[in-house]
């Protein structure tokens, strides 16, 4: 399938827990490349205490991948994975929360420790603050399995992504039926690579294109893989 658009990746090199080195980074470019994949939204994690490089780190390191996507034919966007942490409700209030591709939509990342009512509150406040929150593999969140409660944070207007390699089955089975039951209800938005190597944790978009297309058909697979992305780098609302 050609032209997916990954907006979770940790392709950026020298960054986070992802690639380590512009080579290694160059080689999962072209991973992505031979997938089908056209564009990636570049999401390195931001987590106090763990990853926080700064801003002129992150763009440097951009500008270093820049040419050698140009050269596969991938576009590059910026982006950042951010943790909901203690810095949250402080950030959230100053509106200064890290976006995708200079839009408005954040890629939040909950511990797996997160009660429901603190993940739909947090959802809640960013809503409120005018972002429009994406759950970053919902499937990693064991409160989130009980029934309805995906749909409801979809009806509050936040939106849904899984990890492929979590619908292929590549993670553990739990997870595998939860995105499997998500993708039959239709209630995701994305699913991406969280890439974050060649070898371990590596893209797998075209294994996964080839297995939504199988289950849900080619216009399903679209809307997931390129259209909802697409509407997200234009800063669109998603219906």
């Amino acid at each position: 399938m050609q032209g997916i658009i990954d907006i979770h990746c940790h392709i950026l090199p020298g960054i986070d827990d992802g690639a380590e080195t512009v080579k290694e980074a160059q080689e999962m470019l072209k991973m992505q490349y031979k997938d089908g994949v056209r564009k990636l939204i570049l999401t390195p994690h931001y987590r106090p205490g763990m990853f926080e490089p700064s801003v002129s780190q992150i763009y440097r390191s951009y500008y270093q991948l820049q040419a050698a996507a140009e050269d596969v034919g991938i576009q590059l966007y910026l982006g950042r994975e951010y943790h909901i942490s203690s810095k949250f409700e402080e950030q959230v209030r100053l509106r200064n929360l890290p976006t995708m591709a200079d839009s408005s939509y954040v890629l939040a990342e909950f511990s797996s420790r997160h009660s429901y009512g603190f993940i739909r509150s947090s959802v809640e406040k960013m809503l409120d603050a005018g972002y429009r929150p994406v759950i970053a593999h919902i499937e990693r969140y064991p409160c989130m399995y009980e029934k309805q409660r995906a749909e409801e944070l979809c009806r509050m207007g936040a939106y849904v992504q899984i990890n492929a390699g979590s619908l292929l089955g590549e993670d553990d089975r739990p997870s595998r039926q939860y995105c499997r039951r998500l993708m039959e209800d239709d209630l995701i938005h994305f699913i991406a690579s969280d890439a974050h190597g060649r070898k371990k944790r590596k893209p797998n978009l075209g294994k996964c294109s080839e297995f939504v297309l199988k289950k849900m058909g080619k216009e399903y697979a679209r809307k997931v893989l390129c259209h909802n992305p697409f509407m997200l780098i234009k800063n669109l609302e998603i219906k």
